[in-house]
């Protein structure tokens, strides 16, 4: 390997070394038999936490591309309109830096491509998010559903139970109480009919 008078290798030698690392790509791709996920050309490399291929131009979205969102706050902590935006995820820097080796026909393909997945993308967070708020609704409502049901169960018990007890005080009214019967009800705090029924053991008992 030839070098400049500054120590680093000439141009041919850098050429040389890509020319090698490409052919043993290519050669560790046919052996694998692994082709990137997004463009289907030779993958030589692999995300680490999800284990798909890509090739050299593409990264996993899912966890390479991972940003962290906040709200804008000045240096006087008013919030203002709008998101701080910051890249966290590994493949950021690489991705930004390929832009620029980008041709104009590559670069103008490149952003309708773009323009036309954000276009999926809003519609998808349209269609998820009134999906999830009719579905939230719905979960809502039958549980509002049962709860006035069970009410209404409650106050059709307390109505059936008041009328049997005013049918029970009503069957007394017009009869003439023996005076044994009135001390066993006002003593016992019971009805006419269990102080007759009590009245009744009470003769067997002495009997």
């Amino acid at each position: 390997m030839q070098e400049h008078e500054d120590g680093l290798p000439s141009a041919e030698d850098l050429d040389a070394i890509a020319e090698e690392q490409s052919i043993a790509d290519a050669t560790a791709n046919i052996v694998n038999n692994s082709f990137c996920v997004t463009c289907q050309q030779p993958a030589s490399r692999i995300c680490t936490h999800c284990g798909q291929e890509f090739c050299s131009k593409h990264f996993c979205i899912t966890h390479e591309f991972g940003v962290e969102s906040k709200p804008l706050v000045d240096d006087e902590g008013a919030t203002h309109k709008g998101r701080h935006i910051r890249l966290i995820g590994e493949g950021w820097p690489n991705h930004l830096l390929l832009i620029k080796d980008l041709s104009d026909i590559e670069l103008d393909k490149r952003i309708a491509d773009l323009q036309g997945k954000l276009t999926e993308a809003i519609r998808t967070a349209d269609y998820t998010q009134i999906s999830l708020a009719a579905h939230e609704f719905e979960r809502d409502y039958r549980a509002h559903s049962r709860h006035v049901a069970a009410i209404k169960r409650r106050e059709k018990l307390e109505k059936q139970g008041q009328i049997r007890l005013n049918a029970k005080k009503h069957s007394a009214v017009g009869k003439t109480i023996p005076a044994d019967i009135a001390a066993l009800m006002k003593l016992a705090n019971i009805t006419y009919e269990q102080a007759v029924a009590l009245k009744a053991q009470l003769g067997k008992a002495k009997s």
